[in-house]
């Protein structure tokens, strides 16, 4: 591994997107530094450090941060029965990353945050991503306002495996609110892109050409050559389900939130800020086709 390599810290490494990222810059050479809450755990390979890190809790700040380039932020603290308190512990991790960074003078900070985070957000998780952004900033720091990324994993995975099982899908409202999505290769080369062009500020990336979620059930049924039947749900179904599911504390995957972020979603232009970064994204129909997508 040379020394003359960018070096890179991603938090959330064995997420989401984060393990593609330590995969993508390892690969390139680059000096990985995977922030991790169990590094015992994590597969070794060339170029990567596995570091402990837990957003609710103190870190060494020069064996993470001394000698680095960038800061990519994936990690992210999901509010539930175990944690509260997650709007709390989501501004003050990031905080304290931040000042590490900046005390370190590292090149940039990058921040995934999501298209639901808007002033105006109805959901937690839209409350809490636009808070979080706003503290990114500074003259170094870039904001990635992501639309909904589709891989193997995440909420993509579970929807995939419920209509494959279950063959149905449910269109809350009629299921014609627009998405916007991203292939989760294409967040990499976005975010590689971000460090070439050296660019800073709010960027929103996502296919510029929204579907719907009854698009999106029926493509990705036509992928796995699954018979769908779709269902047609009046927005106040599933709220008293979820309430009542809350008010017994039953454990449950989609809640209150999530529902509410769905009635609110809207259309973006993203081709101004694909055009800064010189990038085309594969629309969804492509992504699907890619191996090991679903």
């Amino acid at each position: 591994m040379s020394s003359t390599q960018p070096t890179i810290v991603i938090t959330g490494a064995n997420g989401f997107l984060g393990t593609q990222l330590v995969n993508h810059f390892a690969a390139k050479g680059w000096h990985v530094r995977a922030l991790v809450r169990n590094p015992k755990t994590a597969k070794k390979q060339a170029n990567v450090t596995y570091l402990a890190y837990d957003m609710t809790t103190s870190f060494d700040e020069s064996k993470i941060f001394s000698g680095a380039d960038y800061l990519v932020h994936a990690a992210y603290i999901k509010e539930d029965r175990k944690h509260p308190n997650a709007f709390e512990l989501n501004m003050e991790g990031t905080k304290q990353l931040l000042t590490a960074s900046r005390t370190h003078k590292l090149k940039k900070n990058i921040f995934l945050s999501s298209m639901s985070a808007l002033p105006d957000a109805v959901s937690t998780y839209g409350k809490q991503k636009y808070a979080i952004q706003n503290l990114f900033n500074g003259p170094h720091d870039v904001v990635i306002r992501s639309g909904l990324m589709i891989g193997n994993a995440g909420l993509i995975r579970e929807i995939s495996q419920f209509i494959k099982t279950k063959h149905v899908a449910p269109l809350i409202d009629g299921g014609n609110q627009p998405l916007q999505t991203i292939a989760v290769y294409d967040m990499v080369r976005v975010i590689d892109r971000m460090f070439a062009l050296d660019v800073t500020g709010t960027f929103t990336i996502a296919e510029p050409a929204p579907i719907t979620y009854r698009g999106l059930y029926k493509a990705i049924a036509k992928k796995l050559r699954t018979p769908l039947v779709l269902i047609p749900v009046p927005f106040w179904i599933p709220l008293l389900v979820i309430r009542t599911i809350q008010m017994l504390h039953l454990p449950f995957k989609i809640t209150e939130d999530n529902l509410q972020g769905i009635r609110k979603l809207q259309a973006e232009d993203t081709t101004a800020d694909l055009a800064k970064l010189k990038i085309t994204l594969d629309p969804l129909e492509i992504v699907l086709d890619k191996p090991n997508v679903l």
